[in-house]
């Protein structure tokens, strides 16, 4: 699915460092927007990954997921991850397959939600984002009356001054933030799908990330290969990078200078949409 990212490789290790983070707030925004109760909802987890979210949304309580992802890799550990869901029914089917289009039938779910996904369906840098929009309206579709459509991002204003990694090489930064949709190119993503954006809330910490204050993380494949931000440098960039690391942890500044270059949680790291068809 991802136009930048072989998440078969990634998903190796994928679980070592991501959290389903929000998981809660999205339980209670789905049933507030639905009008039902979490028993009676069945989600489209579009992107899913390695199932964190789907399981985490069982676990609260939410009564049935489907599971879409383009990685057989990660489709693969979400199937051992929530085997005994599959098994109950409680995950109705697990299917493979490239957005967009979404291959279900119209009026299929209560929820649809892409989480971290839609930045990952367009042509590097392109700007249009127009499978993602694609996306976006093929979730209207197959969304039932009264659903709702629920996506996570982070922002480029929030790679740019919250997040510590972001400021060790700013080339890399503004190259990275091409592919991150701006809350205004959202804006006009939903207006293309006839969305209408209800809420949104920007979740304070670093919590997506379990070992992200890891400050000599850069240094390691296994940590740069939980974020697709690392994906975008090139050779040089990180070296460059590894070399200011390494100077700073030499210097005995490296987790002060971290620290004061990062601030997700007083701005907010990982910001929810909350959208329903006008």
């Amino acid at each position: 699915m991802s136009k930048y990212e072989d998440y078969n490789n990634v998903s190796r290790n994928y679980d070592n460092q991501r959290f389903a983070m929000g998981s809660d707030v999205m339980a209670a925004m789905m049933q507030l927007h639905c009008g039902k109760p979490l028993k009676d909802i069945h989600v489209l987890d579009a992107g899913c990954g390695t199932g964190n979210y789907a399981k985490a949304l069982i676990e609260y309580g939410v009564g049935h997921v489907t599971l879409l992802d383009a990685s057989p890799g990660m489709l693969e550990k979400a199937k051992v991850k929530l085997a005994d869901s599959i098994e109950s029914g409680r995950v109705k089917e697990v299917v493979e397959a490239t957005m967009p289009p979404i291959p279900f039938p119209d009026d299929s779910f209560d929820a649809v939600m892409f989480n971290l996904v839609l930045h990952h369906l367009d042509t590097t840098g392109s700007g249009s984002f127009s499978a993602a929009t694609q996306s976006l309206k093929e979730s209207v579709r197959v969304l039932r009356p009264g659903g709702i459509v629920i996506l996570s991002t982070v922002l480029p204003s929030v790679i740019s001054h919250a997040v510590w990694y972001a400021q060790i090489n700013l080339a890399l930064t503004e190259r990275f933030n091409k592919i991150m949709p701006t809350m205004e190119q959202f804006d006009d993503m939903f207006e293309s799908s006839h969305l209408s954006c209800k809420q949104k809330l920007n979740i304070l910490g670093a919590d997506l990330v379990k070992d992200y204050y890891n400050f000599e993380g850069p240094l390691d494949q296994a940590w740069r290969d939980a974020v697709s931000y690392w994906n975008f440098a090139t050779p040089d960039e990180l070296n460059d990078v590894k070399r200011k690391v390494r100077d700073l942890k030499q210097s005995g500044e490296l987790e002060q200078w971290c620290k004061q270059h990062d601030n997700v949680t007083t701005s907010g790291f990982l910001t929810f949409l909350f959208c329903q068809p006008k």
